[in-house]
């Protein structure tokens, strides 16, 4: 649990007998090492303002300053230091004095091996109880700051997750500030495509560590939890007469965060601010106001602050009605899988809000949400996929920070994912088809009829020939006439096998049915096809 070794200066006006103290220490038993051996007081002194020992083990008599003026001054650097007299018999009455100054042991010259050791052990014993107290204590504050961070955490989410009212008496923060003022740091990612988990976790913690810094001496409470896609909530309780300096805090806040991000490459950021509250009960709006504030960035633009404005209304519904209009349009693009009726959607959708400039922009965002709900009502999913791949497109769209990049993104991502399952749709089409052809190509020799066929696929004969014909481009009948023929002619090269061996051979018992349909399917008899061919 002992973070270190302790650590022993041994002062001695005569050096022999210090380097011989030195030599009697058993300091690896006693997990201790020397700091070094001085020969009188003035120079002992100077040490111990440097290096500031644990334990010290001093001779009485000594130039310049002696032992107990030693351990006089060394209480007014430190009283954690402990104190070993060493003394002859002539100066016992010093020694019995030095037990006053709060020397912890004295020992008798000449000096005892054992007694030297006992003595430090029992010291050592001491400063260990001491030490494992020091860090028991350091780690109970450490666990009691963290739980106060998690209770602020935790209270400052249910203020922007939850609607109804929350009782100040119940929450065990004391906001007791005059104002109540939110708002959202939001970081983007400047290519969603190359998010870094381990640098966003440190940039954030540089994030909080700026704004608890520039809050401190401004506000009485400063709250600040993380959201997903990068959102930083802050709130601040501040009184009346700190209106001003709060302000400038927020500019200031910025500021440092952009200087920070400067050397990464890797983020935009904006904060929204929400307006002032002087009820504990309006938290909420305040806060949501700075989310629906940072979210205007799509059209004001990033790196800035964004002060709400007063509009208001549910942007969700808004957002519905947005897509309302084209909502068939755009369920028959899904369903007929043309990616370009998809992508026009889009543009006719976002093209309204790229005309305005006067209107609440957090909408592109909802619009965003919406669409992507339809899109993938539409599309045949495993559910745990669908979840995992809507919840991906739904973060990145919250790094999007122009209206541009936000259409582009959904008509790629969903233009994707249209192209992808029309190809599986076809590739399951295509599917019975494959392993018809594969069992033709098998089994051309043997009495194959198109009912079989379907029975083996698991299709209906009708649906079955449709969409044969359909991927082949020929009907079944045609098709395996065609594999037939095709052996047939190899044999007819390569072997000097009779022609209705031949033909028996590829599923045709009577040989002048084979003749006359090899006739009419190639152009010449198979015993001409042979002489022409050998």
């Amino acid at each position: 649990m002992k973070e270190k070794r302790w650590r022993v200066l041994i002062v001695d006006d005569e050096l022999r007998i210090g380097m011989l103290i030195k030599k009697l220490i058993k300091w690896n038993e006693l997990d201790m090492e020397c700091i070094d051996v001085m020969d009188n007081g003035e120079t002992a002194l100077h040490v111990i303002k440097e290096e500031i020992p644990d334990i010290v083990i001093t001779d009485i008599r000594m130039p310049k300053i002696n032992g107990l003026d030693l351990i006089c001054m060394t209480r007014d650097i430190s009283e954690k230091v402990k104190f070993i007299v060493v003394s002859g018999y002539k100066e016992f009455e010093y020694a019995h004095r030095a037990l006053q100054y709060g020397v912890d042991d004295y020992l008798l010259k000449p000096i005892n091996e054992n007694e030297l050791n006992t003595v430090l052990k029992k010291i050592y014993d001491e400063l260990d109880m001491l030490e494992n107290k020091s860090i028991e204590k350091r780690e109970m504050q450490k666990k009691v700051s963290e739980s106060k961070q998690i209770i602020k955490r935790d209270f400052l989410k249910n203020i922007i997750e939850q609607d109804e009212d929350l009782e100040l008496e119940n929450a065990g923060i004391p906001l007791t500030g005059d104002i109540y003022r939110g708002i959202d740091i939001k970081l983007d990612y400047v290519d969603y495509n190359k998010s870094d988990k381990k640098q966003d976790r440190l940039t954030v913690e540089r994030v909080i560590a700026i704004v608890e810094k520039i809050l401190k001496g401004v506000t009485e409470e400063v709250l600040i939890c993380e959201k997903e896609n990068l959102h930083l909530y802050c709130l601040f309780n501040y009184n009346y007469s700190q209106r001003k300096l709060v302000k400038n805090s927020i500019n200031d806040i910025l500021s440092e965060i952009k200087e920070y991000l400067i050397g990464f490459e890797l983020y935009e950021v904006t904060i929204g601010v929400g307006r002032e509250k002087t009820e504990f009960g309006e938290i909420r709006f305040s806060m949501k106001e700075s989310w629906r504030a940072v979210e205007n960035r799509i059209k004001a633009g990033t790196g800035r602050l964004i002060y709400t404005g007063l509009k208001t209304g549910d942007n969700g519904e808004q957002g519905k009605d947005c897509v309302e209009k084209y909502r068939e349009n755009f369920w028959s693009s899904i369903e007929s899988y043309s990616r370009e009726n998809l992508e026009q959607c889009i543009n006719q959708i976002y093209s309204n809000f790229m005309l305005c400039d006067d209107m609440d922009f957090s909408m592109c965002y909802r619009v965003a949400d919406e669409l992507i709900e339809m899109f993938f009502e539409r599309i045949d999913m495993h559910q745990e996929e669908l979840r995992q791949v809507r919840r991906r497109l739904q973060g990145n769209c919250q790094h999007c920070y122009s209206i541009p990049q936000l259409k582009n993104l959904l008509k790629i991502e969903l233009g994707n994912y249209l192209d992808m399952s029309r190809e599986a749709i076809e590739a399951e089409s295509a599917k019975p088809v494959r392993q018809a052809r594969q069992y033709i190509n098998q089994h051309y020799g043997e009495k194959i009829v198109l009912e079989d066929i379907a029975d083996i696929v698991g299709l209906n004969p009708v649906y079955f020939s449709v969409l044969f014909k359909k991927e082949t481009g020929i009907n079944f009948s045609a098709y395996l006439v065609n594999v037939r023929l095709e052996k047939a002619k190899e044999m007819l090269c390569s072997t000097n096998e009779t022609i209705a061996a031949v033909g028996e051979s590829v599923g045709y018992r009577d040989s002048r049915y084979f003749s006359q349909i090899f006739t009419k399917t190639v152009g010449v008899k198979p015993v001409l096809y042979r002489k022409l061919h050998s």
